[in-house]
């Protein structure tokens, strides 16, 4: 087998590595270049699919192909001797309607079109990508990348940095195929080209540890961006984000059809995981923690209606729904580890769209020719706010009102790595009011008016080195701050409206966070990192008593603390079936010296016929939102006290057991049984009543304790068809007893 071994950049192997590149450029461009091997082979009722593994062990050429359509040719016999390949494939292809070209040392077999259209240049579109090692991240040269969608055969080779360019593709949905040496192929279906902007896609290899005769192929539809996640991790992208039911291309909306997944409400974005609280997801953007990027989001009571990250900026992403690996803390039920894209390197293209959601802009490009860095930025503003402000009265009452901003910029350097700046932000308010009829005379009990106004932003810099192509370390220092006003007013007998209740909370984070990750072997993959936050807040809760008509205040209270965490943890693979992934997860709350070790741990087994089990368990924690900790009490002398400050982690136990069965590369059943324990929860020290933080809010009239316990045990199941021959479909069903 030909082998291509890694090449150092040096002034004495220019010329080689130019030399190569224009070898292999010939050889694509001679799609149907004759080979001087000539074999002989004698098949008798042979399966045609096995007739073609037996000519690639025999020529060391590689054939893709559908299996289906391989499926359907029937049995073949054939007795030659000493001739080329290409003559065998004529005289075994000569009945059938398929036809084959040859790229670089792969053949690719498909249908034979009916008729030969030549499209016009509109209706074409360039599909470019990178393509890495998912271990090291690091960049894969030389990989042959071959599209088996199109009518004629086409593909291309990474480049030295791991890119590649297919130009003139017809418009629609693709697949791929990946392949190099010594690493299992990879297959990538539903790759959608448009023609209003170029596609650009990442695919990660996974190497072997043996050389194998057969040729291994991953679909990589659904497979987690995390090559540590095992279990109860699903990866989207923002095509799928608009393609379920409902979705309207948000993300948080996109992950309520999975299984185990629910909401409380249909007009809010709150995510129930197996039965948990929706307070307690974590979201993750661009390697960080942030707060909940959605319009309208209070903390404590709701996550919001309206994601504020648009699909435009959205890339390769992960959900997590259970038993986490040990990168991931401060999370119980679920995470979203969002992603935003990279712009367009080459080309500028500009985006104006209008939906459901809002006007949307967004524009990206390259900062000069010849320079791999790039820009992106989305900018929306709510449909229909902009309707009533041309006014278009849509409504006069209670009107959602918002925009917001996300941007990325992209900035490669030769020798100190890539840097990337990025952001998003997003500001809302919505005011509701009634003002009763004057007839009638007791109707200005049911006056009122009612002003909200919410907002977030995250913003950071991340800085990524890769060391020898084996490791690479990532750091991300970030700002985060969410804010939440309302100011609610009563009518009174004399019909004037008076102040009856304020709410105010300003948080913001600034956080450190450092990932060192190395590839020890094609075995043995390992991962360190500490993330350490400064938590800042001011929050102001008040009222008005009714018999006094004085202001009480419930919180007022400013501060800062820190949250310390690190983790350390390792893949191995045992063999080409069975991976483990283990590590611990360190956690240390300032604000009441809490802290707690959360050992992780999860297997996959890959069994005949496409078929895999996997395990995972770990340890888990949470603190609750801050204002918690700062609910004041008084004592008889009239002095401050503050119950709730000495309150520890919530902490939950995750198991979790799966089995899936991929029936072709599109269709796949999925299977999870899972068992979550959850103690340290806080609860009121009263046994008449049922408050938790979990419900949302807080009771300033009770001390909590962390003696309470709950848990969640049940079995979901999922069916799916990724888009293939122009449909898909989802089937989804889950059993479970949370308590």
């Amino acid at each position: 087998m030909k082998k291509l071994t890694n090449i150092t950049m040096s002034n004495s192997r220019q010329i080689l590595i130019i030399a190569v590149v224009l070898i292999l450029s010939l050889a694509y461009r001679n799609a149907i270049a004759q080979s001087d091997t000539r074999i002989s082979v004698d098949f008798k009722e042979t399966e045609f699919k096995l007739a073609l593994e037996y000519l690639m062990k025999q020529t060391n050429v590689n054939f893709i192909f559908n299996d289906e359509e391989i499926n359907r040719l029937p049995n073949v016999t054939l007795k030659i001797k000493n001739a080329t390949l290409e003559e065998i494939l004529d005289q075994l292809l000569e009945d059938s309607n398929m036809g084959y070209a040859k790229i670089n040392e792969t053949i690719a077999i498909g249908p034979i079109p009916k008729e030969s259209k030549e499209l016009p240049p509109g209706f074409r579109q360039t599909l470019r990508g990178r393509v890495y090692d998912k271990d090291s991240k690091a960049p894969l040269s030389f990989a042959t990348v071959q599209v088996i969608t199109s009518s004629t055969p086409k593909g291309a080779i990474t480049d030295i940095d791991g890119n590649f360019s297919i130009p003139n593709l017809p418009v629609g949905r693709h697949a791929i195929k990946v392949t190099f040496v010594g690493y299992e192929d990879a297959y990538q279906s539903d790759i959608l080209l448009g023609t209003g902007k170029e596609t650009i896609i990442e695919i990660y290899l996974t190497e072997k540890l043996e050389s194998l005769n057969e040729v291994v192929v991953t679909a990589s539809n659904g497979v987690p961006m995390n090559e540590m996640a095992a279990v109860s991790a699903k990866s989207f992208d923002a095509e799928e984000t608009k393609r379920y039911a409902a979705s309207i291309s948000d993300p948080a909306r996109m992950v309520q059809v999975m299984a185990g997944v629910g909401t409380t409400d249909d007009a809010s974005n709150e995510i129930v995981i197996r039965g948990n609280s929706p307070n307690w997801m974590l979201w993750k953007l661009e390697g960080v923690e942030i707060p909940s990027p959605n319009h309208f989001a209070e903390e404590g009571y709701s996550s919001g209606a309206v994601s504020i990250l648009s699909s435009n900026m959205l890339g390769n992403s992960d959900f997590y729904t259970g038993a986490f690996s040990a990168d991931y803390g401060n999370a119980l039920s679920g995470i979203f580890d969002l992603k935003l894209r990279n712009g367009n390197n080459q080309e500028y293209e500009h985006t104006f769209q209008a939906g459901v959601l809002g006007f949307d802009f967004a524009s990206e490009g390259p900062f000069k020719k010849g320079y791999n860095g790039s820009y992106l930025f989305n900018y929306r503003y709510s449909t229909l706010s902009l309707l009533n402000a041309l006014n278009f009265e849509v409504s006069e009452n209670a009107l959602p009102n918002y925009q917001d901003l996300s941007f990325k910029v992209n900035l490669p350097t030769k020798s100190a790595g890539t840097f990337s700046i990025w952001g998003i932000g997003g500001m809302s308010d919505t005011f509701e009011k009634f003002f009763p009829d004057s007839t009638e005379v007791d109707d200005y009990e049911y006056g009122y008016r009612d002003n909200t106004n919410t907002g977030m932003h995250a913003a950071g810099v991340t800085h990524t080195y890769f060391f020898e192509n084996k490791s690479f370390l990532e750091t991300v220092l970030s700002h985060s701050r969410s804010f939440s006003n309302q100011d609610y007013e009563e009518m009174d007998s004399l019909w004037r409206y008076e102040d009856r209740f304020y709410d105010n909370l300003n948080k913001s984070a600034v956080r450190l966070s450092s990932t060192y990750n190395r590839k020890v072997n094609n075995r043995l993959t390992m991962r360190a990192g500490v993330i350490l936050s400064l938590l800042d807040f001011d929050y102001e809760s008040r009222y008005v008593k009714s018999d006094t008509h004085e202001w009480e205040v419930e919180v007022k209270s400013k501060g800062t603390t820190y949250l310390y965490q690190g983790f350390l943890m390792g893949k191995y693979r045992f063999s080409e079936r069975l991976d483990a992934v283990g590590g611990v997860h360190y956690t240390r709350f300032d604000l009441n010296d809490d802290q707690v070790f959360e050992p992780r741990l999860s297997f996959s087994y890959e069994l005949p016929k496409s078929q895999t089990i996997t395990f995972g368990f770990g340890r888990h924690s949470r603190h609750e939102t801050l204002p918690v900790y700062f609910v004041r009490t008084y004592g008889n002398n009239g002095e401050v006290y503050l119950p709730n400050k000495s309150l520890q982690l919530t902490r939950a136990s995750h198991y979790v057991l799966g089995y899936e069965k991929s029936f072709s590369k599109s269709l796949q059943l999925k299977v999870e049984g899972y068992v979550q324990k959850i103690n340290n929860l806080p609860v009121a020290n009263n046994p008449d009543k049922y408050h938790s933080p979990i419900f949302g809010g807080f009771e300033t009239s009770d001390t909590l304790v962390n003696k309470g316990e709950a848990r969640n045990i049940g079995m979901e199941f999922t069916l799916q068809r990724y888009f293939s021959n122009n449909y898909y479909f989802l089937i989804t069903s889950s059993l479970f007893d949370a308590k």
